[in-house]
């Protein structure tokens, strides 16, 4: 940024040296001096453009750039079902953030994306199992519970799905279903 601020303060002081020379030019000879004012206009018409791109559109795209990594996440609760089993949510980990949803409802995310499922909150978590339907957390020992491993869209069985992309995460206390939550994977 320092080396743009120098290089901004050079064309600056350079426009201004060149129209004090336009008018000195003018002053000796009218047409040589009004050739030199519209080349001293052209001139300072890209000086201001490019102090327009190093102190505007630079900081823009940049913090633009910071905000376009980080991944999109839409929530889609059904309100009618939303007040059915208590306020019971599922927590989702996803790029460090942690998003609740609630039962019944329905979160999209990009297919790109790795997720875990890190938590219930508002039920007792003994002989609870979370079950994300066509993912297995450990392939040795599928135990239905698929809280706490890092699941990908093409970790998840494609056969499985309820839905164009989208998929049921079941809820249930002692082998008794207490409610689901869906994903849509999008692009």
């Amino acid at each position: 940024m320092i080396n743009e601020i120098a290089v901004s303060l050079f064309l600056v002081s350079i426009v201004f040296i060149i129209w004090i020379v336009s008018s000195i030019l003018f002053s000796i000879k009218k047409k040589k001096g009004i050739i030199s004012f519209i080349m001293s206009l052209v001139f300072t018409f890209f000086a201001g453009y490019y102090i327009y791109l190093v102190f505007y559109v630079k900081p823009v795209l940049t913090t633009f750039e910071k905000y376009g990594n980080m991944e999109k996440v839409i929530l889609k609760p059904k309100i009618e079902n939303s007040k059915k089993s208590g306020d019971i949510f599922l927590i989702f980990q996803i790029n460090g953030n942690n998003i609740k949803v609630g039962i019944e409802d329905e979160i999209e995310i990009k297919k790109n994306t790795t997720f875990v499922i890190s938590d219930i909150e508002g039920i007792d978590k003994e002989n609870l199992k979370v079950n994300l339907v066509g993912f297995v957390g450990n392939p040795k020992y599928n135990d239905g519970q698929d809280m706490g491993y890092k699941i990908n869209y093409k970790d998840i069985r494609k056969d499985k799905e309820i839905g164009k992309d989208k998929y049921e995460i079941e809820i249930k206390k002692d082998e008794k279903k207490i409610g689901s939550v869906y994903i849509k994977f999008v692009d």
